[in-house]
């Protein structure tokens, strides 16, 4: 007889693997229609400029106040915009820190290459911190 903790075991595991091949069809799906569902999405943005920096400064790390701050912007309104955002599908809640929330982007934005293509429409550059590579004027030993 196996023991009900072996099972319990294997029970789970076998829900973590359905999960990722759920996972793993919904990314293809995705893929294949990315076209439309970006479209979709750059439409939900609109010309909200606020919208897009309230998006782009959720890193997985970051408060509501923490936001704010970055942005430049009230806590209610960046709070307003990260409730559409995530009634949206763009954003979950990532972890609690104590009874403050920090968000995260959802696996969609990697998917469809969704930062990229709001930094182009909205013509905004990438934090220094987000920067894969030194450009020639810093970091390179260049001087201007």
């Amino acid at each position: 007889m196996v023991p009900e903790s072996d099972e319990l075991s294997q029970d789970i595991r076998e829900i973590k693997w359905h999960q990722e091949a759920i996972d793993s069809s919904m990314e293809l799906l995705i893929r294949a229609n990315k076209a439309p569902i970006l479209a979709e999405i750059l439409s939900f943005f609109g010309n909200s400029r606020r919208r897009a920096e309230v998006y782009l400064a959720v890193d997985g790390d970051l408060s509501v106040a923490d936001i704010a701050t970055q942005v430049q912007m009230r806590p209610p309104n960046v709070s307003t915009e990260l409730t559409l955002l995530k009634d949206f599908g763009l954003i979950e809640t990532g972890k609690l820190n104590g009874p403050t929330i920090i968000y995260k982007k959802r696996r969609i934005d990697r998917i469809l290459g969704l930062t990229k293509e709001l930094r182009k429409k909205f013509e905004m550059q990438v934090g220094a911190s987000e920067r894969a590579e030194p450009t020639t004027e810093e970091g390179t030993g260049s001087s201007p």
